[in-house]
């Protein structure tokens, strides 16, 4: 196949050579998956790597510690994973072979069945509702694994010892603010109580033969339960699914209903939530605010019934496709389990059937407690700043980005350690603002090291507090690759995507990708660009290696060089779709830099930008033409795309190719000669089908009609697209490519 084109834009076009910007930050009530890829099934390979590629099992329900760690009930596999805030997952309970064993060891040693539910304490232990083994098992903060409450399937045991006491498939944990745990005792139809000082269990709600509201718990009947929560004041939740209810329990005792009429159904959104129809109400989460979620499997949503005036809505669901990286109202949920909250405001959904686990971004007002060491509202990115110890003594400017998140932030830049500023500098941020500070460090007498600076920062209302900044003192006269921004993605320019639980998310990069390489003394000359095909692995003296190889170069600069990643990063390892870790190292004049660690991937797009930024408008043509997409007046030519035209779509990091390509050779004919009119272009496709988005519309499949290598560049590639004909016009549409 020949792909023609009058004349495309040379890489140097795509703006490779401007300076990297910040990450983009997901806005209030979007959604999207935090880990699963969709697909049930457990890997060991994914242990370690990015709990978005890692698959999961009918995941039942999340919890999230004091520390940020994300826990998941991955029931058919028969393990407690981990997710921390930087998104690695692990398996932290269970070997995948259903059955009980290991008590008094490891427990990732030990055999669990059927997990349903995971709740965590104050002190960093964890809890599991090990279902078919009708127990509760405890692992400790050392990761040995005991029996908590439970023998064998049955039920009896109440005024003594729990751990003497039969239960009968229990299904979920929670805890009140004196430490109790309590417990959904599922087939008992039970609420059951594990008394912290004690160690007896007792009745708390269930037992009765008649639904039993405006009377004693214990005197009612629950159907078949799903989890359990507490508000501030110390009433309990119950979701009752066989009753489609949910059932209060005051703190004397007395159980209602609070929300649902007991007939399976959807209805009553804006009303008040005891008029309005559930169907197996399941999972319960409260705010700060006293705000309770549901989440409504039969429905295929999450509800909210609000604090102050008890009326119900949708927050979550109802879509028809997943969704992810859209609004939460637009999503599609797959019989959602487990739901929990955290400290910022996010909501996790147990994605059962879908395999994942969701994320709901800032659905309630932060309620994490203010540290010197972080500040929920706003971050840095990048956290860590790496600046030369000049030997002349000369102090050194450096930029960190911050933006707020959940409400308003005021920030003051003031004096911390060796950091100079002639006045503290004050500014403040609206949500979703952001903002570029600069700092004036004195790298004068410091040896090779980190040194702490602070910001001092008021978000939200709350008390002032310090953000740290770690300062690394790098060598004067080596090379040196920046920490945490040291290699990215050339078209997204950023090292980080959407914001985590406590910051940006670190990204992997692609095979074949172009990659900028940031940090100081790479050369001591003025930029030096390639100037023939293949692309040398030494330009202006300098070299970098990815795990010892050295890869292709664009060009070089003293603080940057734009390389070429080679096709085969990471190894069989990312060939079969986990992540490998690699290392980027950059030798000049017989000097070494400290190695820095990365995170390979099969795929790992971004779209190039006119700025050249990673951010406003796309590089996205005309086909076979220069025009860009775009306002009238941006420049000459430039139009805005209307539903039926064929945009051509710059990109990189979109994986392997066929038929394969050396590393720093050009996507035309053997000879690396590419005619002006495209002809003996020989094209290369993509090995896997991106998907496009404009705006809300998917552009479906068949008018994706190009997806590989752009003619004439190296590490590029090009995507070709028909607009929807169904397009809505808009002054600034959002594109988005997955692969």
């Amino acid at each position: 196949m020949l792909f023609t084109s009058r004349r495309r834009p040379h890489l140097a076009a795509l703006a490779l050579h401007l300076a990297a910007a910040a990450a983009s930050a997901q806005t209030a009530g979007t959604i999207d998956t935090i880990a699963g890829t969709g697909t049930a099934g457990y890997n060991l390979l994914h242990d370690g790597a990015a709990a978005a590629s890692a698959q999961l099992n009918n995941p039942r329900d999340v919890a999230v510690d004091a520390a940020g760690n994300i826990y998941i009930a991955d029931t058919n596999n028969h393990r407690i994973r981990k997710v921390t805030p930087t998104g690695v997952i692990s398996t932290v309970a269970g070997t995948g072979i259903e059955g009980f064993s290991g008590d008094g060891a490891a427990a990732t040693s030990a055999q669990i069945n059927n997990p349903f539910g995971v709740a965590a304490d104050g002190a960093g232990n964890l809890y599991v509702a090990d279902t078919n083994n009708h127990r509760i098992r405890k692992v400790d903060t050392a990761g040995v694994i005991t029996t908590y409450a439970g023998t064998t399937q049955g039920f009896s045991g109440d005024g003594g010892p729990a751990t003497s006491a039969q239960i009968n498939s229990p299904a979920d944990l929670t805890f009140d603010g004196a430490g109790n745990l309590y417990v959904a005792d599922t087939n008992n139809l039970r609420i059951r109580k594990v008394d912290a000082g004690t160690g007896n269990i007792s009745t708390i709600a269930g037992g009765g033969s008649a639904l039993g509201d405006n009377v004693p718990a214990t005197s009612a009947q629950i159907g078949t339960t799903g989890n359990v929560a507490f508000d501030g004041a110390g009433n309990l939740y119950i979701g009752d699914l066989w009753n489609h209810r949910i059932r209060k329990v005051d703190t004397a005792g007395v159980i209602t209903t609070f929300a649902g009429t007991g007939a399976a159904g959807f209805s009553g959104d804006g009303g008040p939530a005891a008029s309005a129809q559930l169907d197996s109400p399941t999972g319960l989460a409260l705010d700060n605010a006293g705000n309770l979620y549901v989440s409504d499997p039969g429905n295929e949503r999450i509800r909210r019934v609000d604090a102050a005036t008890g009326n119900i809505s949708t927050v979550a669901g109802g879509g028809s496709a997943l969704g992810d990286n859209g609004p939460a109202l637009s999503a599609q949920l797959n019989s959602a389990a487990g739901i929990t909250l955290d400290c910022a405001g996010n909501l996790y959904v147990a994605d059962l059937n879908d395999h994942r686990v969701r994320k709901v971004y800032a659905l309630s007002a932060p309620s994490c407690p203010v540290t010197e060491e972080t500040v929920p509202a706003v971050f840095a990115s990048p956290l860590a700043l790496s600046f030369m110890a000049a030997q002349d003594g000369e102090p050194q400017m450096q930029e960190i980005m911050l933006y707020a998140q959940d409400g308003e932030a005021d920030f003051l830049l003031v004096p911390g350690g060796r950091w100079i500023s002639a006045a503290p500098r004050r500014g403040k941020l609206a949500d979703g603002e952001r903002t570029t500070v600069t700092v004036t460090v004195d790298p004068t007498g410091l040896s090779e090291g980190t040194r702490n600076g602070r910001l001092y920062v008021r978000s939200g209302g709350r008390a002032a507090s310090w953000v740290r900044v770690a300062l690394e003192v790098l060598p004067p006269n080596g090379p040196a690759v920046s920490e945490n921004v040291g290699m990215f993605n050339a078209a997204r320019m950023s090292a980080y995507g959407d914001p985590g639980l406590f910051g940006p998310q670190l990204l992997p990069l692609a095979p074949g990708s172009a990659v900028i390489v940031q940090g100081a003394n790479f050369t001591s000359g003025e930029r030096m660009e390639a100037a023939s095909y293949p692309l040398p692995t030494m330009l202006g003296g300098a070299r970098v290696l990815i795990d010892g190889t050295a890869v292709p170069l664009m060009a070089v600069e003293p603080q940057r060089i734009e390389a070429q990643l080679p096709w085969a990063l990471g190894g069989e390892a990312a060939a079969a779709g986990g992540l490998a870790l690699a290392t980027v190292v950059v030798e000049t004049g017989g000097e070494s830099s400290y190695p820095r660690r990365f995170w390979a991937a099969p795929r790992a797009p971004g779209v190039f930008t006119v700025s050249g930024s990673g951010q406003g408008q796309a590089m996205v043509m005309f086909a076979e033409t220069t025009d860009l997409a775009a306002p009238l007046g941006f420049r000459a030519g430039s139009r805005p795309a209307r539903p039926g035209d064929v945009l051509e779509i710059y990109a990189t990091g979109l994986g392997a190719v066929e038929p394969p390509l050396a590393d720093g050779m050009n996507s035309c004919a053997p000879d690396g000669v590419c005619l002006e009119d495209g002809s003996n272009v020989v094209t290369r496709l993509t090995a896997a089908r991106p998907r496009v988005w404009i705006d809300a519309y998917a552009v479906s499949p068949e008018n994706v009609r190009f997806s590989g290598l752009a003619p004439d560049m190296v590490g590029v590639n090009l995507v070709i697209v028909e607009v929807p004909r169904n397009l809505v016009p808009s002054d600034a549409a959002q594109l988005r490519l997955a692969v």
